[in-house]
């Protein structure tokens, strides 16, 4: 093809002639070769693109000849349509992709979360408010924001009032609610909750709940022939019957919580007095066991607890004072001549000093010389019971709100 091209230019001498094809098939390559940069939009010569395109496929299989081997040729995949982008995803694309992947909203979880039923066990001590809450976010200055709570009780009475077109004014007010909140507070010794140090017994969340009571009953007294006259009088009585109700709660609860911490400190002197001793039979039976010795030793004083009104927070505290005697008794129990004593000997010690020795201990800390239930006040958590009492210090104290 080169020596036609040459011909038909007019070459005459040979040795012209090969000047010129040798100077012809300089240009076609360098053609050729800038064909290969540029795309056939770039190049914009049909010729050159052409003669660049045959040439470089002629050179390109040349370049794969080896003597003596059959040639190769390479091999073609349908890639299917292509787009401009040579198959690379549109931003569109890459947003729906992308969004697939992502999380649900905080709706949706939120909604998911409320599906979610507790257990009924779990509302069987203290309220069963926190319980059903699944999915709420709790707002923590919520709790403590009573002063909202005393205008809710306000706007409540006013609403009532007013539907009724009472002429006469009435003598409920924002000052005079927080006098019978205090009121009600020392008479019903809940200010001694305030002075428990790390506890989450604030003046504020207490002054919360006794309202939120308040008004749960506020319906109580707008329905009826009052027609909405609710006096400070009425909402006195209701203040004051709700501060017992949470000071019945609280010492439920605490007491509840500090019997669980005196179960748990019992299994960690048992570990930190034998540690990897300890067989897979005690540590598998150890809670069943506790429960066992507690029961055994709060029976005797069982029938007096059912006749007082805060019969699950004295029961609490019996079992709270028999696991502190049994962890005071931890190495009688545990230990033998040869470390640590054997699951049966340990089971059989534990029920027993639990029936014996502790029962010792809860009746003489209930129950007083005429075998009545003796008055009980709320300890903090972290007071250890022992055979003369409760033993506590002034660091656990603080001061409460009505003191400052």
């Amino acid at each position: 093809m080169i020596a036609s091209l040459g011909a038909s230019m007019g070459v005459g001498s040979s040795k012209s002639a090969k000047r010129a094809v040798s100077t012809l098939a300089v240009a076609l390559s360098f053609s050729a070769g800038l064909c290969f940069a540029l795309s056939p939009a770039q190049a914009g010569d049909p010729f050159g693109g052409f003669v660049g395109g045959v040439l470089g496929g002629v050179v390109g299989g040349m370049a794969h000849v080896v003597p003596g081997q059959p040639r190769y040729r390479p091999q073609t995949y349908n890639r299917g349509p292509q787009n401009q982008n040579d198959g690379a995803p549109s931003p569109s694309d890459s947003n729906r992709a992308l969004a697939a992947l992502a999380p649900p909203s905080s709706q949706e979880q939120v909604a998911i979360l409320k599906s979610v039923n507790p257990s009924q066990s779990i509302g069987a001590v203290g309220s069963s408010d926190d319980a059903t809450q699944v999915g709420q976010a709790r707002d923590v200055e919520a709790d403590r924001d009573y002063t909202s709570k005393v205008e809710d009780i306000i706007q409540s009475i006013k609403s009532a009032r007013s539907q009724e077109r009472f002429n006469k004014e009435g003598d409920v007010t924002e000052h005079a609610i927080l006098e019978s909140l205090d009121s009600a507070i020392k008479a019903a010794n809940l200010q001694r909750f305030e002075t428990f140090l790390g506890e989450n017994w604030s003046g504020e969340r207490l002054r919360v709940m006794i309202l939120e009571r308040v008004q749960s009953q506020l319906g109580e007294l707008l329905n009826g022939t009052t027609k909405g006259d609710v006096s400070m009088h009425d909402l006195d009585l209701a203040i004051a019957k709700a501060a017992k109700n949470v000071y019945a709660r609280l010492f439920e609860t605490s007491e509840l919580l500090a019997a669980n911490r005196g179960s748990t400190l019992f299994l960690q002197r048992l570990y930190q007095a034998h540690g990897d001793l300890l067989s897979g039979d005690v540590r598998e039976s150890a809670e069943q066991l506790l429960e066992q010795a507690a029961t055994a030793g709060v029976a005797p004083i069982e029938p007096l607890l059912h006749r007082d009104v805060n019969a699950f927070a004295l029961r609490y505290r019996a079992q709270r004072i028999v696991y502190d005697c049994l962890s005071d008794n931890i190495e009688a129990i545990s230990s033998s001549d040869t470390g640590m004593a054997s699951s049966a000997e340990i089971s059989k010690r534990l029920l027993d000093v639990g029936k014996d020795e502790c029962g010792k201990w809860v009746a003489g800390q209930l129950t007083g010389p005429d075998g009545k239930l003796k008055p009980q006040d709320p300890m903090p958590l972290r007071v250890i019971w022992t055979a003369e009492g409760p033993k506590d210090d002034p660091s656990m104290y603080g001061r409460a709100t009505d003191e400052l």
